[in-house]
């Protein structure tokens, strides 16, 4: 009766388990809205916009880091910021709405306080404005894995004179570059304008782009390619009733599907966040070990506040959220050491370290989540705390 009971309750773990994705990255939004612009015709719904994606994105699980009416000083502080929070592993989301202009093939995003320019002043400009692929890339630096960049920038050239001539392309933005692991998305094609609104009547407070975006953004049952392709119709459809063209474009380059909603639930509160602990805090490197069976990992313990072992052919994760719940003692007691010390090093492994043990590189190979890029990882405070916890019972 012992052994069926036992039975019982690893079945009912792991219909638990698979029911619930493994979280293993903390997510992370930018958002900036320009509308009060100080030397180029004003816009009107940009800061709308932002404040409603900043809400859409809170909802489904991102921490958000919301900039209004940003001069460029403040927006490369405010990006700073939020860039230094990014550690290996997470996913950055990044919104903006404003002005924005492609310059010899590269886009940029123009400040509130960016100066009025003539079509021979390019090089002043672009050291007024905020490149994206210097963002992007300043990201990518960082370890992201995922990187989803939306820019509903798309509008007239704010500085074309009155003869017609402007600096930069005509309106929109340029075709994208995309580096691997990052999504981009703009609100029209390349050569577009993108519409704020459909009439000087139109009472809805935001765009067409993001009042279409938002609420197949919050579908759980939507990956984010559908989430584009729906949007890019619903707007192409928007725009034609005032006999416009508008048709968002975006440029995928992130292996898979993506479903920024699927698996939050309650308040979707963001995490804290994660402090980036000194590099010399991690263990020694392994040594060669042999590991032991899947089949030997025991059943889950009682009372072990809400942390169970999982067998690691179930999805991966003999601790599925250990890089964001301290264990215990208590939930740890029971398992051997080789199989507390493939607890501890799936916590290095969730970050992307290479491992010298072939055996540990073998063994973490067979998890599609395990995509190393470092021999030298950073670790949040609560995933330092557990590796210390399981590096002391492993004696």
């Amino acid at each position: 009766m012992k052994q069926i009971a036992q039975i019982l309750l690893m079945a009912v773990f792991l219909a638990a388990a698979s029911a619930s994705p493994c979280l293993a990255q903390n997510r992370f939004a930018f958002i900036v809205g320009n509308d009060s612009y100080k030397n180029v015709e004003p816009l009107k719904k940009a800061v709308n916009d932002a404040r409603a994606v900043a809400t859409s994105l809170r909802k489904i699980g991102f921490q958000v880091t919301l900039g209004e009416n940003l001069g460029r000083r403040e927006f490369n502080e405010k990006f700073s910021t939020f860039e230094n929070s990014i550690q290996p592993g997470d996913t950055a989301f990044v919104f903006y709405s404003g002005h924005g202009i492609e310059l010899s093939g590269a886009n940029y995003l123009i400040p509130v306080d960016a100066p009025k320019v003539s079509a021979q002043q390019q090089s002043l400009l672009r050291d007024e404005a905020i490149s994206t692929d210097t963002m992007i890339q300043r990201l990518k630096s960082r370890g992201t894995r995922t990187q989803i960049v939306v820019l509903d920038a798309c509008r007239e050239n704010p500085f074309k004179d009155n003869s017609g001539r402007s600096l930069g392309g005509t309106r929109g933005l340029g075709a994208a570059q995309t580096p691997g692991g990052v999504f981009i998305a703009y609100s029209a094609g390349v050569g577009e304008v993108a519409l704020d609104r459909l009439s000087d009547n139109d009472a809805n407070p935001n765009s067409i782009f993001t009042r279409s975006f938002l609420p197949l953004l919050e579908d759980p049952n939507r990956s984010l390619i559908s989430v584009v392709k729906e949007t890019r119709l619903q707007v192409k459809q928007l725009a034609s009733t005032v006999g416009h063209s508008q048709q968002p474009a975006y440029y995928d380059e992130i292996d898979g599907d993506v479903f920024l909603a699927k698996g939050v639930t309650g308040s979707g509160a963001a995490p804290a966040p994660i402090p980036v602990l000194p590099r010399n805090d991690q263990p020694p490197a392994e040594q060669p070990r042999p590991l032991p069976p899947v089949a030997s990992l025991p059943p889950p313990p009682v009372g072990a506040k809400g942390i169970a072992p999982a067998p690691a052919d179930s999805g991966g994760y003999i601790f599925a959220n250990s890089d964001r719940v301290l264990l215990s003692r208590q939930s740890l007691q029971g398992l051997s050491s080789e199989q507390l010390r493939i607890a501890r090093n799936e916590i290095y492994a969730r970050r992307g370290r290479f491992f010298r043990d072939p055996q540990l590189t073998a063994y973490f190979s067979k998890f599609a989540w395990y995509k190393p890029y470092a021999w030298d990882v950073p670790l949040n405070a609560t995933e330092a705390a557990n590796v210390k916890l399981i590096s002391s019972m492993e004696r």
